[in-house]
């Protein structure tokens, strides 16, 4: 394990000393893949639009660190540091997969109603994504991961904020072709059917505190 943690760290450095990218995939010698996230560079004047980089990766990291803590479908940190997040390699997007002509239809079908579940668990923990695209949920074959958080808030999720991440979901199912009538009808109806099987066995709310001023779980 010892050996294992040290080729991920050797790996990230050599990342870091490459060209900057806001997201690299990385791979280690001993094959463990993953995602190195970077604080985003971009003109001064964008700033106005996206705000300061720097907040914007923290945010992200500290959201992400929040839903690990809650047992939520996402990939784990392996590393991180000043600037950077090393993430686990959680399978391809559900947009890229869409568009991959080695994988059958069954197969990506299969991937869609696993992200209906995925975000039906989600809200059942009393939270929200906040954009739950094609783009930022993948799956490895076994299971869907949620991952970028930038508009994702750590308090209880209401039904406006439940209702807009599965709007979101589906409008961006339907924008994958002519199929994507077919993602969308298979992720709304394994979200509800999760929901109507057994909504007890959804993981239950975690109670509010306040910190800071702020709601948290």
């Amino acid at each position: 394990m010892k050996d294992r943690t040290t080729d991920l760290h050797i790996a990230v450095d050599i990342a870091l000393q490459g060209p900057h990218q806001r997201v690299t995939l990385c791979q280690a010698r001993r094959g463990v893949r993953f995602w190195l996230k970077r604080v985003e560079r971009f003109a001064p004047h964008l700033w106005l639009v996206k705000g300061k980089p720097e907040q914007a990766f923290e945010r992200d990291r500290s959201s992400h660190q929040f839903l690990l803590k809650y047992g939520a479908p996402v990939p784990r940190i392996l590393a991180e540091g000043k600037g950077y997040i090393a993430v686990e390699h959680a399978g391809a997007s559900l947009t890229r997969l869409s568009k991959d002509k080695s994988v059958t239809m069954a197969g990506k079908l299969m991937a869609c109603r696993a992200a209906g579940q995925a975000l039906a668990r989600l809200h059942g923990m009393g939270l929200a994504h906040g954009r739950p695209a094609f783009r930022d949920m993948c799956w490895d074959g076994r299971q869907i991961r949620f991952i970028d958080f930038e508009y994702f808030v750590a308090t209880k999720a209401g039904r406006l904020r439940k209702a807009r991440d599965l709007s979101i979901a589906i409008l961006s199912a339907l924008s994958q072709g002519s199929t994507g009538p077919r993602f969308a009808y298979n992720v709304l109806s394994a979200y509800y059917a999760a929901w109507d099987r057994n909504p007890k066995a959804l993981p239950v709310p975690c109670p509010v505190q306040v910190q800071n001023g702020q709601p948290r779980f």
